[in-house]
Order: structure tokens, then C-alpha cells, then sequence
């Protein structure tokens, strides 16, 4: 009986030995750069009650981040939807037309902006996003 202590002892050194060399591997893999595309389909919400949304011209965004591994992981594992808010990315200006294109830099800023994302926006296409609108009749 006195020998199985040893043994299992040995397994339990290796074991851990073997979770704290992975756990190095994976540190050291996840602090190199990396350029990844993600195709995100393209959502609005908020969109004000007294218009309606048409069409737009793009329902999805091939968005191209180069960014350390640790910081594409989360896109990597979560939904690759972008909830675009109207409110939130149109400018004043936009917001009393109906036919509108949302721009490349208002469209790299605002996935900037968004927590689950990289900051380290290489490229997107298409460059710019255009919505048609309507008024609500009341």
C-alpha cells in the first residue's frame, strides 16, 4: 500500500507540470499579432419612432483587426453581430435626411467603440454603409 502513495504523487507532479507548461504555451501564443478577418452581419436598432427603416445596403461588414490574440479572442468566441445604434453613429446632419451612408471612419469609430471589439481596426468593407428611410405618417 505504501508504494501506491509514490505513484499517484508522480501523476499529480506531471499533471501539473503539464497544466502550467500549456498555460505557458497558450501566454505566449496569445501575445502575438495577429491579422483576422470577421465577417459581422450589421444590425440598427434605434432607429426614431417616426421613421422607419427601408433598406440598407449592406447587412454584413467584412472587418479586417490586426491586434495580440487576447484581444481577438472575445470575437472569436461571441456572436458575430454588430448592433449598429442609429442614434448613436449618425451625426446631426444625417439625422434630419433619409437617405444616408454612414462613412468609413463613422463606422471604424463606432466598432471602436464597442467593448467586445478590437480597437486595432486595419480595414472594412464596404467603406460606408447607406440607409433609405421613411417618415411614419401619423
Amino acid at each position: 500500500m505504501k508504494q501506491q502513495q509514490p505513484r499517484k504523487k508522480k501523476y499529480v507532479v506531471l499533471l501539473l507540470c503539464l497544466m502550467l507548461s500549456f498555460f505557458a504555451w497558450f501566454t505566449l501564443k496569445m501575445s502575438e499579432n495577429y491579422t483576422a478577418k470577421y465577417e459581422l452581419e450589421v444590425v440598427f436598432t434605434d432607429i426614431p419612432p417616426d421613421k422607419t427603416l427601408v433598406d440598407y445596403s449592406d447587412s454584413t461588414l467584412l472587418v479586417t483587426f490586426e491586434d495580440k490574440g487576447l484581444s481577438l479572442l472575445s470575437i472569436e468566441f461571441f456572436s458575430k453581430k454588430l448592433k449598429i445604434n442609429y442614434d448613436e453613429i449618425t451625426s446631426s446632419y444625417q439625422k434630419k435626411h433619409n437617405n444616408i451612408c454612414l462613412q468609413e471612419n463613422q463606422i471604424i469609430r463606432y466598432i471602436q467603440s464597442q467593448r467586445r471589439f478590437s480597437k486595432r481596426i486595419k480595414s472594412i468593407h464596404p467603406e460606408k454603409i447607406c440607409l433609405r428611410l421613411k417618415d411614419n405618417e401619423e
